[in-house]
């Protein structure tokens, strides 16, 4: 073993000017050694946005340092396919895509410490895919990718009573602003599947989905009938009952014959209601018109005198 002979000299601290000027030293020498240990981190997880609503897409530096001088450009499926850009220490919003400009803001609060958000307004079905964020310097370049899904509720649906059709009542229903497309179950008061009479499933100028469904309801006891419509992708539905009063179904029962039978009956009573009417009122004209010739032949005489006993 062999004693070195040490200064205490060289156990003095060093600057911190120094230690600076030595790390960017590094820095500057070994570009690769710092994109290995610096990550770009973005969202986790699938994200699940809300037609209409808006969306944030965080990403930032690990561990943390100050992006300021930094391109931080977000992107959809390649980098070419700009959505948001930050260059230069400030947002290029010439360089978005079309279908992007005037609906995102960018926060950068935290950027001096490598953290950024993107907020994405106004969701449309179209906007469903594949994006990722880039930092890139002259001696960093990183990424992260995630994916977007989107999803529409729907309005509640319009639902109308078209008539009688086939033994029954059609009730049609309508229902809009649906993504993905929904599935739509008609079921009896036993919750058995019925199926639809007429079912039309189809995109609006929007991308989203517009429904349109009929079935006819058939006499039967507690005649109740239920719809639903299921957004697959956000495991919500919307569910309607309709109760139906058996009185207004079409059936075979006594009271229901009698009832068809009065009403067929109906016209020709009106007929004869109406002649014995108009009967009883040309009797009560001459009538009248007899009174009144009389009462003029009475005040005739009685201007000549002539006075007639009493009867």
């Amino acid at each position: 073993m062999v004693d070195l002979p040490v200064s205490l000299d060289s156990l003095k601290p060093v600057s911190l000017t120094s230690s600076l000027v030595f790390l960017m030293h590094l820095l500057l020498l070994q570009p690769g050694e710092l994109s290995s240990e610096v990550k770009v981190l973005g969202p986790e997880y699938t994200i699940l946005a809300l037609v209409g609503e808006e969306v944030e897409f965080p990403c930032h530096l690990w561990p943390h340092l100050d992006a300021q001088q930094m391109e931080i450009r977000w992107f959809r499926s390649h980098t070419s396919d700009v959505v948001h850009l930050y260059q230069e220490q400030q947002e290029l919003p010439d360089r978005q895509m079309q279908v992007f400009r005037n609906r995102t803001k960018l926060v950068k609060d935290d950027i001096a410490s490598g953290s950024v958000v993107l907020q994405l307004h106004s969701i449309v079905p179209s906007d469903k895919g594949i994006y990722g964020c880039r930092f890139l310097s002259d001696n960093f370049s990183g990424e992260a990718l995630w994916e977007l899904e989107v999803a529409g509720l729907g309005s509640d649906p319009h639902l109308s009573l078209e008539g009688f059709k086939e033994g029954g009542i059609q009730l049609r229903l309508r229902s809009s602003g649906w993504y993905p497309k929904p599935k739509v179950q008609w079921r009896d008061h036993q919750g058995q599947c019925l199926p639809p009479e007429f079912e039309a499933i189809v995109w609006d100028a929007q991308g989203l989905f517009s429904l349109e469904t009929s079935v006819v309801v058939r006499e039967g006891a507690l005649s109740n009938v239920s719809l639903s419509i299921q957004n697959l992708l956000l495991s919500q539905k919307k569910e309607f009952v309709v109760q139906i009063a058996d009185v207004f179904l079409p059936g075979a029962s006594p009271w229901k014959s009698a009832f068809v039978a009065t009403l067929a009956a109906l016209p020709p009573l009106l007929l004869v209601l109406a002649a014995l009417a108009l009967r009883f009122l040309q009797k009560q004209r001459r009538c009248q018109e007899k009174l009144k010739k009389q009462a003029e032949k009475r005040q005739g005489e009685r201007g000549q005198g002539v006075l007639h006993p009493p009867p």
